[in-house]
């Protein structure tokens, strides 16, 4: 069953990909917001783990990819959280390849510990994110005012992100649901 067709709206790894994918002409000749040619898929550690072990993990959960034509890196943020950083030409190839990355963590054992998949994307000379959360299994919008945690959210602006786009992307309409990240290695 579609998502769209689904009661409360909610996607798995594969359906949430392919709305991203399917959003994309309408993000940017509707909206003209355009993928910065990466995703970054956070991925929280054991409360044991140094960041290199966390590291480690999420790479040795990832090392059957090695011949998929997902292009990632593994990489640690300023808090030692693990990052699988995916590049690629569009949205639909990086919806794709997020889509693999997203499958195989779970297959590696990791699928509860995957906080978000975030898209960033490019929107009148700043900066605006869609998180696919797997724990929600829906998006939601993020717009950033500045870089760090002391900036401020722009909450007028999600809740237009998230109106303008709930028909196409499966997103979450509760407003709690919504987090920030912050120090995103993409």
């Amino acid at each position: 069953m579609c998502w769209f067709l689904s009661k409360n709206k909610t996607a798995d790894w594969e359906t949430a990909a392919e709305a991203m994918g399917r959003a994309a002409e309408r993000l940017e000749r509707e909206f003209e917001t355009v993928t910065t040619g990466e995703v970054g898929v956070l991925v929280r550690p054991n409360a044991d783990q140094d960041p290199d072990a966390a590291k480690a993990e999420v790479g040795a959960a990832l090392s059957a990819l090695s011949s998929s034509d997902a292009r990632f890196d593994v990489v640690s943020d300023g808090d030692g959280h693990p990052w699988v950083v995916v590049r690629g030409e569009g949205l639909p190839e990086l919806a794709a390849a997020t889509e693999v990355i997203g499958t195989a963590l779970e297959a590696g054992g990791l699928g509860d510990r995957v906080i978000a998949a975030i898209y960033p994307f490019k929107w009148k000379e700043r900066r605006v994110y869609w998180m696919y959360q797997p724990r929600v299994r829906a998006y939601t919008p993020f717009a950033p005012l500045g870089d760090d945690e002391d900036s401020e959210r722009d909450h007028p602006l999600e809740l237009r992100m998230e109106a303008a786009l709930r028909k196409t992307l499966p997103t979450a309409r509760q407003i709690s649901e919504w987090y920030p990240i912050w120090g995103m290695p993409v």
